[in-house]
């Protein structure tokens, strides 16, 4: 046994004590069977040095147990060189990897040898598996640990105590760098922060695949390290276990394996620890997103919901860089930040921002430079979440480290979002509906402001005031038709010089809009047929019909500037513009018409009124010089009922019938008599509605005098009558004598006899007597001449000294009657005839004054009531002599007079006669 090592490349090492003695031939026996390999022996103390190089040394055998210094047992402890035993019985230390019984040879040892360098006696493999056994055993510590770093540190205490791995660490990635969060307490030498890509551990996260290095020197990627061996096990996406040496070999595929086993157990653990704190960081951040939402739903204005919103993305989301922007014309333009060192715009288009408004979909970056879709405005790296905020904005948190969010950061910024939209909507709503209440109020009061326009052009300056002040079009025009034209007639003050010119009717936008009476909205006119405005800023516009008069439209020089609100607003605008309109050229019309007729009715003739039916009465409104002259009123008469001032009494009803016919549309010409300056005349009139076959409101009337045609009608009618009640005499009351006397004279000339001859005389004398009544009648019925205030009692005296009265006596009781004083004279006569006749010679009759006219009684037999409308006809008589003309006659008097006669049975129980007249 020698002292010193021989210096083979690599080297089996015999170790026995100084005074124990090895086998004959075991050396040499071991140099044969081990190929490559010298053999030597060495006392226990000498064996310190090889281990501690550690590189050359193959193999340890221990013969018969030797006593081996402390700091030689620490070193067989930790080395992985293989240590076998052979002696008589099988040590017990941990250390010895195999075991050779002394009696067996050296190819026996040699083969136990080779079993050892892979890990395959059967000590390694009973210390295997029960390293395994303990392995699963300390992993039930692990998956019960409540935090991730408390399941760090169990996997270190596992590595350390089951695997015996001395130097071990986990570290997880944070943006771009390994951070170690756990460590053996002999690991110091390990840094705690390194970038990922510049590491075995940061590799093995990036391949996520296990690496093992057995010499650290031989490694080019490594730089973490100047020399040793690792092991490097990926877990979670994001952690790694790491077990290192500063020796080189110092793991072998057993360690591997452990390793992966352990990790295995840590990343279950691990994901199940990130699960629940995911599920209580989503239970919070949803808590505190609740009770931050009604700070959202009470936002007053978008302003405030989006200052809001990046607070809470910030307080509650943990985002310490958000931010919103909304999409104006060409540019995003800033609204709410918690970073005011970002930019205010960006281009319509740009990266992240104008994806998420273009698609409407939410995007996770992990680096924008690296990204194809977004982009970074500085060339720095950096993360970025990006949703979609309505219809026009964008929502965004960013960070400089890459890769820095997930899809649970991006479903909560989505969730916040979704209330912020929600509540935007709603701000937006109650904007929308004052808008639309302050549009439809000022509307209404455009409405009436155009209604109180008194001419055209006042007209259209107002519509165009009120489409820059109400509807907000800075600048609009209306066109006119003017023949086969629309011509401008009206342009905003901020209307471009030249934007408007005439235009023919089938031409552009506008011609369109008037052909076709349809409103027109163009969001962009480069990709509108029609549209071909006059100046090239214009972007886009509306157009609207003003009924069939005409055309309104307002453009922009921005693009898609007007939407359905905007079209609609213009819409009942302009209708307020075409009714107004219609109205002045109505009224123009009008006026010219009313000028017209005005004249007209000034110039007729005959007295004309213009009326209006209140509650059915026919109100003046107009009356013509004629009018005046004919009834005598004036200007007192405007306002008032026509029928109170020229309706006589005894045409009320027919008044009230005619009205009736005239408010339901009705023409009506018929005759009638009506109160005048002149008394009662007659007229044919003339009542003409406004609207013929409609309830109306009012018309005209016209009267023309027909009194002179209709006094020489009754005079024709009464000559008529008296002829017919001539003929009548004639062909009856005269054929009766008549044939009585030609009776008698033939009898006297046939018999001689003279006494028929006083027949025949006397006949003659009736017939006299009946020619007498027939001529007084014709004279006595003819019409009244004028008429004056006659005295009763000088009249009838005097008449009734005319009359052969006999011993009849006559009372006068006074009176005045209007009447034709002739005609009334007659009428005395007789009346005091009849009473004669038929009363007797001594017959006393009575004249006297009565409410409403007078009275004529005798006190003769009178007349039964019978017969009292019958003695009235010609050719009646109750007297046996009598030709029953003389009441008849008294009768076309009173007729004559507009007077009433009637026939009751006096005081006396005589005949009384009963005259009204007009006076009464």
């Amino acid at each position: 046994m020698a002292d010193s090592l021989a210096e083979p490349s690599r080297l089996v090492l015999v170790v026995a004590d100084e005074s124990a003695a090895v086998p004959d031939g075991l050396v040499g026996g071991l140099g044969e069977s081990v190929e490559g390999v010298a053999t030597d022996v060495a006392t226990p103390a000498a064996l310190r040095d090889p281990l501690e190089a550690g590189d050359r040394l193959e193999a340890v055998v221990l013969v018969n147990d030797p006593h081996l210094p402390d700091d030689v047992v620490d070193l067989l402890a930790t080395t992985r060189v293989c240590v076998i035993a052979y002696a008589e019985t099988e040590p017990a230390a941990d250390y010895v990897d195999g075991y050779v019984d002394a009696g067996t040879g050296a190819e026996r040892l040699a083969e136990e040898i080779a079993r050892a360098r892979v890990g395959e006696t059967r000590r390694q493999l009973r210390a295997a598996r029960r390293r395994v056994t303990e392995l699963h055993a300390g992993t039930a510590r692990l998956a019960a640990t409540e935090s991730v770093p408390d399941l760090f540190e169990r996997a270190i205490e596992v590595a350390e105590r089951i695997l015996a791995f001395d130097h071990c660490s986990i570290s997880v990635r944070e943006g771009d760098n390994l951070v170690s969060r756990a460590r053996s307490t002999d690991a110091d030498w390990l840094r705690q922060r390194v970038p990922i890509d510049e590491s075995i551990a940061g590799r093995a996260i990036l391949r996520d695949e296990t690496i093992h290095v057995e010499d650290v020197t031989a490694d080019e990627s490594a730089t973490d390290a100047t020399s040793g061996s690792g092991i490097s096990v990926p877990f979670g996406g994001d952690a790694v276990f790491q077990a290192v040496s500063r020796q080189s070999h110092a793991f072998d595929e057993t360690d591997r394996e452990l390793a992966e086993l352990l990790t295995t157990h840590v990343g279950q653990a691990y994901e199940r620890l990130r699960a629940e704190a995911d599920l209580t960081r989503r239970e919070r951040v949803m808590a505190e997103l609740h009770e931050a939402a009604p700070r959202l739903v009470d936002a007053d204005s978008e302003a405030e919901l989006f200052e809001l919103t990046t607070e809470i993305a910030q307080r509650v989301l943990s985002f310490d860089r958000s931010c919103v922007y909304t999409l104006e014309g060409d540019q995003f333009r800033l609204r709410a930040t918690t970073d005011p060192d970002l930019p205010t715009a960006f281009p319509r288009g740009f990266g992240a921002l104008g994806y998420s408004h273009a698609e409407k979909a939410s995007l996770v970056s992990d680096d924008v430079v690296a990204d194809s879709v977004a982009e970074s405005h500085d060339g720095e790296s950096r993360s970025l979440i990006s949703v979609p905020f309505a219809e026009d904005a964008v929502f965004q948190a960013v960070t400089d480290a890459t890769g820095a969010f997930d899809e649970r950061d991006l479903e909560f910024a989505e969730l916040l979002v979704s209330y912020a939209t929600a509540t935007r909507e709603r701000i937006r709503s109650e904007a929308a509906l004052r808008e639309a209440r302050r549009v439809t109020e000022q509307l209404h009061d455009s409405a009436a402001d155009l209604a109180a326009a008194d001419d055209e052009q006042a007209l259209i300056d107002r519509a165009i005031q009120a489409a820059q002040d109400v509807l907000s079009f800075a600048e609009s025009t209306i066109s006119l038709r003017e023949g086969d034209k629309l011509v401008p007639v009206a342009t905003s003050e901020e209307t471009l010089d030249g934007a408007s010119r005439p235009m023919n009717l089938d031409e552009g936008v506008g011609g369109r809009t008037y052909r076709t009476g349809e409103s027109i909205i163009v969001d962009d006119v480069a990709e509108h047929d029609d549209a071909d405005p006059v100046r090239a800023e214009y972007r886009s516009g509306l157009s609207v019909p003003i009924g069939t008069l005409g055309v309104f439209q307002a453009v922009s020089t921005e693009p898609g500037a007007f939407d359905r609100d905007d079209l609609n607003n213009a819409e009942l605008l302009m209708t307020h513009v075409a009714v107004s309109l219609e109205r002045l050229r109505t009224e123009a019309d009008l006026r010219s018409e009313r000028d017209r007729l005005s004249a007209l009715f000034e110039n007729v003739p005959d007295a004309a009124v213009s009326f209006e039916l209140a509650d059915g009465d026919p109100v003046a409104r107009a009356i013509n010089s004629a009018f005046t002259e004919t009834f005598g009123y004036g200007e007192e008469m405007i306002g008032e009922s026509i029928d109170e001032y020229i309706v006589p009494g005894d045409a009320e009803e027919e008044a009230i019938e005619l009205n009736e016919r005239l408010r339901h549309g009705e023409s009506i010409r018929r005759e009638c008599r009506r109160e005048t300056v002149d008394g009662v005349r007659d007229f044919l009139m003339y009542v003409v509605p406004l609207e013929l076959g409609a309830e109306n409101i009012g018309g005209y009337a016209i009267y023309s005098d027909i009194t002179e045609r209709r006094e020489r009608e009754r005079a024709l009618q009464r000559q008529n009558e008296r002829l017919d009640e001539f003929a009548s005499v004639v062909s009856h009351d005269l054929r009766n004598p008549l044939s009585i006397a030609e009776g008698y004279l033939d009898l006297a000339q046939e018999t001689g006899e003279d006494e028929h001859l006083q027949t025949v005389g006397e006949a003659i004398e009736r017939m006299r007597t009946l020619i007498d009544d027939l001529l007084r009648l014709a004279r006595e019925g003819r019409v009244v001449g004028e008429t004056t205030a006659v005295e009763l009692d000088d009249t009838a005296r005097g008449a009734w000294r005319i009359v052969d009265t006999a011993d009849a006596s006559l009372a006068v009781d006074g009176g005045v009657v209007d009447a034709d004083p002739d005609r009334l004279s007659e009428l005395f006569e007789n009346l005091f005839r009849n009473a004669v006749e038929h009363g007797g010679d001594d017959v006393h009759v009575t004249v006297e004054p009565i409410p409403g006219g007078f009275a004529v009684a005798d006190d003769g037999p009178g007349v039964s009531p019978d017969r009292r409308d019958d003695v009235f006809e010609a050719g009646v008589s109750t007297a046996e002599n009598g030709t029953g003309f003389g009441l008849a006659i008294v009768r076309r008097i009173a007729d004559a007079h507009g007077w009433a006669v009637t026939l009751v049975e006096g005081e006396d129980g005589g005949a009384r006669f009963e005259f009204t007249t007009r006076d009464g």
